[in-house]
């Protein structure tokens, strides 16, 4: 099951509801990546966000050596910056 939320539209059949979504780095090529991810397990906990304006930021657990993202576009709480939501992962 996809995000069907409105703001969502143009990431119909990538982020999925029930769980985080892994893309690759080449599906992210367009997305906004926080400059300032920290280390966490065999990642760096960070946020992503598409290239929408306004668009809410998502958690995400950055595996530089797959180049691999764990986007958590399925929680239902909103991050307005990329340090909220990376501070969000961080902690969970």
């Amino acid at each position: 099951m996809v995000n069907s939320r409105p703001e969502h539209s143009s990431l119909i059949g990538i982020l999925k509801l029930d769980r985080p979504t892994e893309l690759s780095f080449g599906e992210l090529y367009t997305w906004i990546i926080w400059q300032f991810p920290k280390p966490k397990g065999d990642g760096m906990c960070g946020a992503v966000r598409p290239p929408i304006a306004k668009h809410t930021w998502y958690p995400a657990l950055i595996r530089q050596e797959e180049k691999i993202v764990s986007v958590h576009g399925h929680l239902k709480q909103e991050f307005s910056s990329a340090k909220e939501a990376a501070d969000w992962m961080d902690k969970n």
